[in-house]
């Protein structure tokens, strides 16, 4: 298997046209071994899709997906010969900060090329503030938390997450486990990494599991992070801290990432209440500690309250320009995707003129940037479609964000849009393959 993956490695690397015919040759063989290699297209069943007919669901594609295709291609070698660590950082607001929509895209993704692990995290309880259901949070500490859309100063001191959780206690810790309260899906890991800002005033930890008695070793270090390996794999960690001379203050955690150091899909969800592309813009470490992470592809989905404040068209394309100039600058030549937001009520009272032109602002910003989008707005109906979501019970009562049900709906067409490009990119190699 590994030296599979090292072919296909070098066929993709090479722009030779004789690698891309071996690699098209490739593609085929391995369509003829199925004893050896998975399918490389990946199947949409009846549990992917959904029924509602205000749905445009024959046009669920992403626009400009040939932008993807190094997102692609790594799918594709982890699909037919593993070896691939693939990382996803999908940023948002509010409808990405519970879980709920990016929880079901994530587990159909690792099912269909592998679990790598959760990925980021953050104790958003002890913030006061909602979460993810799939791990929980406990403490003997104070914490007091914030996040970047809260501040309104011109560059915040906020990071990964766009949250920050600190404690000016003596000593305490912060226990966080794995487990899923809303199925029975758990996944286990072996790679804890804090981010934090590092400085002779922070509070220094460490992190074990009492569970199997293990201590972790701290092994990769920077100014921002500091990244722990358990032996054997655990479901949950505890993090220690203690004060040990009066020149340390605090300690000020920006976000968790959890990983199993196995091939597949990491699929980080950050989400801020409120948020919007100014807000992460604005936060100083955000898209360092993102290029952190390594992505393959990043995706940003907001607009929802930008629409709700009624933002310009001109002051809301330097904004997503400002957070878009960091990201490249972070992590150069990695694919973004941009979405358009569901349509929703004007601050749950009525429908909202300004989301058709929020849409068009992303819309116009992805055509201007070869950016791959996924039209969300003009798939679920555009303008007023908000009334079908409302009939449907695919919305809260507040009538701006979803019903668990709502976002369930969004997961399954947001996976569907990806995997069709997907397969399309791997039906275009065998076309290829054959006409050689």
């Amino acid at each position: 298997m590994f030296q599979s993956a090292t072919v296909l490695h070098q066929l993709f690397s090479g722009n030779s046209l004789r690698g891309w015919i071996s690699l098209l040759l490739v593609v085929l063989a391995i369509s003829q071994c199925q004893s050896q290699f998975r399918q490389p297209q990946v199947s949409i069943t009846e549990n992917d899709t959904v029924g509602y007919r205000f749905l445009q669901s024959d046009s669920n594609q992403i626009t400009n997906k040939q932008t993807l295709e190094p997102f692609f291609k790594k799918l594709f070698i982890q699909r037919v010969s593993g070896g691939e660590r693939i990382s996803i950082v999908h940023i948002g607001d509010s409808h990405i900060q519970g879980n709920f929509m990016t929880e079901q895209v994530r587990y159909r993704m690792q099912d269909a090329f592998g679990d790598a692990g959760r990925g980021v995290i953050f104790p958003y309880k002890l913030a006061g503030t909602n979460g993810p259901r799939d791990y929980l949070v406990e403490t003997d500490a104070r914490w007091k938390g914030s996040n970047c859309q809260r501040n309104l100063a011109e560059t915040t001191p906020y990071g990964l997450t766009g949250f920050c959780l600190e404690t000016t206690q003596d000593k305490g810790d912060l226990i966080v486990r794995a487990r899923d309260t809303s199925s029975t899906r758990t996944s286990p890991f072996t790679k804890v990494t804090i981010y934090y800002r590092k400085s002779p005033k922070s509070f220094p930890f460490e992190i074990s599991d009492d569970v199997t008695n293990q201590q972790a070793r701290r092994l990769i270090e920077d100014d921002y992070s500091s990244t722990f390996f358990f032996d054997r794999p655990v479901v949950q960690f505890k993090l220690l801290f203690q004060r040990t001379s009066p020149e340390q203050l605090s300690l000020a955690i920006d976000g968790i990432c959890l990983e199993n150091e196995l091939a597949g899909i990491v699929y980080h969800s950050i989400g801020v209440n409120g948020g919007k592309f100014m807000d992460f813009a604005r936060a100083a470490f955000f898209s360092k500690q993102v290029g952190n992470l390594q992505p393959d592809l990043i995706i940003l989905s907001m607009g929802t309250n930008e629409a709700q404040g009624a933002s310009g068209p001109k002051g809301l394309y330097g904004q997503m320009q400002e957070l878009y100039d960091q990201l490249k600058a972070n992590a150069p030549g990695v694919p973004i995707l941009l979405t358009t937001p569901a349509d929703s009520y004007l601050r749950g009272k009525g429908f909202n003129p300004y989301m058709p032109q929020v849409s068009d602002v992303i819309r116009r910003f992805a055509k201007d940037h070869n950016l791959a989008l996924w039209d969300l707005y003009a798939l679920s109906g555009g303008e007023k479609s908000a009334h079908y979501w409302k009939s449907s019970g695919l919305m809260s009562s507040d009538s701006v964000h979803y019903s668990k049900a709502g976002y369930l709906v969004q997961g399954k067409l947001f996976y569907q849009s990806l995997m069709n490009g997907y397969n399309i990119f791997v039906d275009n190699l065998a076309q290829e393959a054959r006409s050689k």
